[in-house]
């Protein structure tokens, strides 16, 4: 089974994709760290020298060379804003992912990336008083697309992290 996780900045789709992988028996492949291996330079570095639309011009094509494999099991980690772009849509359901949205509540998202603020290339030049408003801002107007595309939602609230990882093991094995 090929999955993919995606969902907002923040949600844990790195992580947990990581801990679902080894828990599956599965590989793990994270969009971003392979970004970064193909330019040898950090996502907020292209987004600072090179802006966001050729971000995403290297994302899609990252995308579409990883989608060239043929491992069947794998667990792929997408950055908050890959499914947003079309072509990335397109070549997920090419290569039959089972798409699954991490949906983590803003209130929950805002306090963990406020303490990753610096690191985010989006987010680092918003002022504190107006972090929370834009987050929220920025999530409502991904969630439509994120909910749309998805295979699974999985609403995670203040659940611990084995018990969500569990949680989504479970859900797998059901479908």
């Amino acid at each position: 089974m090929r999955i993919v996780l995606y969902g907002f900045m923040g949600a844990g789709k790195s992580v947990l994709g990581k801990a679902l992988a080894i828990k599956l028996g599965y590989d793990f492949v994270d969009l971003d760290i392979e970004i970064e291996k193909h330019t040898g330079k950090s996502i907020s570095a292209i987004f600072e020298e090179d802006g966001e639309i050729v971000f995403r011009r290297i994302e899609h094509q990252i995308l579409k060379e990883l989608m060239k494999g043929n491992d069947d099991n794998v667990v792929l980690a997408l950055g908050g804003g890959a499914v947003l772009q079309p072509g990335n849509r397109k070549l997920l359901e090419l290569r039959d992912f089972f798409k699954i949205y991490l949906d983590v509540k803003v209130s929950e998202l805002s306090k963990r990336l406020f303490l990753e603020k610096e690191k985010r290339p989006l987010l680092k030049n918003i002022p504190d008083k107006d972090f929370e408003g834009f987050v929220k801002a920025l999530h409502d107007s991904r969630k439509a697309v994120y909910e749309q595309h998805a295979d699974l939602h999985l609403h995670i609230g203040d659940e611990d992290f084995n018990t969500v990882l569990n949680k989504l093991y479970m859900l797998l094995n059901t479908n």
